[in-house]
């Protein structure tokens, strides 16, 4: 699933779109768009997105203070901005054509995820309960917040409604830099292991977004180019491990990341 360093490509590509109006929008995957065609019509047409916003997993295109339209990529989504006359990507599920003879395509090859209307995004991130932006987070609120959670910290990691963007695949990568056994309970972190993850949460997103989401791209010491099963560790050599936590396979080193006693 795309997390927050994939929908801050997706940001940089809609960003694109912000100098011309909308011409029309058309509507082909009726269970991924939430509003009908026409309905869209009625709200964008004419008008343009003054501001593409990101938060977490989501991102957002406003045409005014009434109006936004909110993007979630689901497992599969992802975002094309192509000349008008280029060829229309394979799953494209809605698409906003502007009157400069662009299109910004909308894709979600299993029609997860959504499009949807909201007035604003400060509107919809109260109304979905969800908590601040990974990258936003202060280190006070953040140790804070663990001092309130009675879970894995890994769990805690992944909880939108604590911290918004930080999904599966970078828990992993944050809680490795940081030498934690995702199993650890927030109880049992040490003042130096809860700065220590509040750093890598940064440094890993931060970097993860300089490599464009692109994991070939990333330093040679993180796991995520060795994260599947059989693979070795960057650091140590030693073998990885993975284990089920919240229903999710977990990757980790269980040499570099000492199980919890």
């Amino acid at each position: 699933m795309p997390e927050l360093p994939d929908v801050e490509r997706y940001r940089k590509t809609a960003k694109k779109c912000k100098i011309s109006d909308i011409d029309r929008i058309v509507v082909k995957g009726t269970r991924f768009v939430k509003s009908s065609e026409n309905e869209l019509n009625n709200k964008f047409k004419g008008k343009n997105f003054k501001k593409i916003i990101r938060h977490g997993k989501y991102l957002f295109l406003q045409a005014d203070k009434s109006i936004s339209l909110v993007l979630h990529f689901g497992m599969t989504g992802d975002l094309h901005f192509l000349k008008k006359d280029e060829e229309e990507p394979k799953y494209s599920r809605c698409s906003i054509n502007f009157k400069n003879n662009y299109v910004l395509h909308i894709l979600s090859r299993r029609k997860l995820g959504s499009v949807e209307l909201t007035k604003d995004a400060g509107s919809f991130i109260k109304e979905n309960d969800l908590g601040p932006d990974a990258l936003k987070i202060s280190r006070k609120d953040f140790i804070s917040l663990l001092k309130t959670k009675k879970s894995m910290i890994k769990t805690a990691l992944t909880n939108q409604s604590d911290i918004a963007g930080i999904g599966n695949v970078y828990a992993d990568e944050i809680l490795y830099q940081a030498k934690i056994h995702p199993q650890k309970s927030t109880g049992q972190l040490s003042e130096k292991e809860t700065d220590a993850v509040y750093n890598e949460l940064h440094k890993v997103l931060k970097t993860a977004i300089e490599a464009n989401a692109d994991v070939s791209k990333l330093p040679e010491t993180f796991l995520l180019p060795s994260r599947s099963k059989g693979r070795h560790c960057p650091g140590c050599k030693g073998k990885l491990e993975s284990t089920k936590i919240a229903g999710r396979t977990t990757f980790y080193c269980p040499s570099c990341q000492k199980s919890p006693e």
